[in-house]
């Protein structure tokens, strides 16, 4: 016995009868085949005394796994803490900052991440494939998660509102990875899959679930024309400067209507109105390109009987307009116009997965300092996932 701090105190403690002998890896009963040292293993602290449970585990020859430690069922093979103690970390974790966890439960900062890993996929272990089960309609989204265009995939359950899969990168090759955790019976139960328009949803959507119905989200197809409408208005802005028409910082009708240009009408300030008048005054291409947004906008608000003409005429006319960026979305809109009819008929949006997108960024922001990205995935999960994490102790 080793001679222990005066504020840690180590408790022996053994398994049930049940669970002696129990293979650690599939908790299969096997047969004794020697013991093994004394181990400790990190316990929730008693006030400001560190508890460790102290157990002598021995060894058994389990049929499938061969000679391996037997269970401990207070903690997880290979941990070196309970599974309570996990518990609560990992809870913190999704509220708190590593750091302010490393010193509340008084461990190292690096194990923090590898314990939320663990009590995530355990907690995916208990629910099975649960997660993946009654899909209906799913969003598909990317996130970035640091600098320099690095992105995980997001998968989220429309209708449960709860991320439902992540991986690291984007395109085609990661979406795959997906479709091919589901098995045929998921897939056929997918009816509508929603994202931002990319072409590689749609054809690897039509590969995997041919019947489900593809829409774009309608903020995605907004945010076309408030690009489109950007481009614009920096060009007009580069010309008005060539020319010495520009005036000095806010005072510049074109610079000054930057944060008023995109915004919806009814979101406008009266100074940003004043603002827009002074566009409609001194700039009529720029005036004509916010025109051309707005309505793009209110036909996503029509009903499906009252929209079904309205994208072929939006597209005819931003062709006809003159402005190189707003035909050239003519084009897309053109292109894409039976989807965007779909998407006002389902009345859904990718609304919810973009809240979702928010809440993982708030949880990378919070989780400042995890490196590995399987901890940061982790983390996520356990706050956006659905995952029934609780303190140790509560119903």
């Amino acid at each position: 016995m080793l001679n222990l701090p005066a504020n840690v105190v180590a408790v022996p403690v053994r398994p049930y009868a049940g669970d002696m002998d129990r293979c650690a890896r599939c908790g299969e009963r096997g047969r004794p085949y020697d013991h093994l040292g004394v181990r400790r293993w990190r316990h929730l602290d008693i006030g400001c005394t560190r508890l460790l449970l102290e157990h002598a585990p021995r060894r058994v020859d389990c049929a499938e796994h061969g000679v391996t430690v037997a269970m401990g069922p207070w903690a997880k093979r290979k941990s070196a803490y309970t599974r309570d103690f996990e518990r609560q970390t990992a809870w913190l974790s999704v509220h708190a900052p590593r750091s302010a966890v490393s010193a509340l439960m008084r461990v190292d900062r690096k194990s923090v991440g590898p314990i939320c890993e663990r009590v995530a996929d355990e907690l995916r272990a208990e629910q099975g494939a649960g997660l993946f089960d009654g899909l209906r309609s799913i969003g598909v989204d990317e996130t970035g998660y640091r600098k320099g265009h690095t992105y995980m995939t997001v998968v989220v359950d429309h209708d449960r509102g709860r991320v439902i899969w992540m991986h690291q990168g984007r395109g085609q090759k990661v979406f795959d990875l997906f479709f091919q955790a589901l098995t045929p019976a998921r897939r056929e139960s997918i009816r509508v899959a929603a994202g931002d328009g990319a072409r590689w949803i749609d054809e690897y959507v039509f590969r995997w679930c041919p019947m489900a119905e593809r829409i774009l989200d309608g903020f995605h197809i907004v945010s076309w024309a408030t690009d489109a409408l950007d481009k614009v208005r920096t060009t007009a802005w580069r010309e008005a400067r060539k020319t010495g028409t520009a005036g000095k910082g806010a005072k510049d009708p074109v610079k000054g209507a930057r944060r008023a240009l995109p915004k919806n009408g009814p979101d406008l300030t009266a100074t940003q109105r004043a603002q827009l008048e002074c566009v409609a005054n001194t700039n009529e291409t720029l005036w004509e390109a916010c025109k051309l947004k707005e309505r793009l906008r209110m036909i996503l608000r029509q009903t499906a009987d009252e929209a079904a003409p309205m994208p072929r005429q939006w597209a005819a006319d931003a062709s006809l307009s003159g402005i190189e960026e707003f035909s050239k979305l003519g084009e897309k809109i053109d292109r894409r116009r039976f989807d965007i009819l779909r998407t006002i008929r389902s009345g859904l949006s990718n609304a919810r997965l973009e809240a979702v997108n928010n809440r993982i960024k708030t949880t990378i922001k919070i989780g400042y300092g995890y490196r590995n990205l399987g901890n940061r995935i982790a983390l996520v999960m356990l706050k956006c996932g659905g995952l029934n994490l609780r303190l140790p102790g509560r119903q």
